[in-house]
């Protein structure tokens, strides 16, 4: 593997964990206002509300965040934790799917906000395909 195969991926991986862990601190700090704008009526998943919910998530994905982070620092990328970065991040575009799709009441600023971190998340599963691949030919 040369600096040139991995270059696109190790990028790739610096700026999801960039925007994991920013995101996922202001989740975190933020989750009681996020939850208020999100949805017109309390949402409550397995006894918790909402704002739990987001507190929970944010600490997840800053966790995420440092995986991608520590992953990109490699000299080496671990090629299987790279993979498991891109399955997880399809995952969540189907996840920001299926959670639009819930008889939630979410408002016009909740559902903007999924759609937008769902975009986001989807253009990084896209340049890490292309990273991944790139890897695999180098080889």
């Amino acid at each position: 593997m040369t600096a040139s195969s991995d270059r696109l991926l190790r990028r790739t991986l610096w700026g999801n964990a960039a925007f994991s862990v920013l995101s996922g601190a202001m989740l975190v700090a933020f989750a009681a206002p996020f939850a208020r704008f999100a949805a017109h009526a309390p949402v409550s998943v397995a006894g918790l509300d909402l704002a739990i919910l987001f507190e929970l998530l944010g600490v997840g994905v800053v966790a995420f965040g440092g995986l991608c982070a520590w992953v990109a620092s490699r000299g080496e990328l671990p090629r299987g934790l790279a993979r498991f970065i891109f399955a997880a991040d399809i995952a969540w575009v189907a996840a920001s799917a299926l959670v639009l799709a819930l008889p939630a009441s979410w408002t016009t600023a909740g559902i903007a906000g999924i759609v937008v971190v769902a975009l986001i998340v989807a253009d990084f599963v896209i340049l890490e395909y292309l990273g991944l691949r790139r890897l695999h030919t180098a080889v």
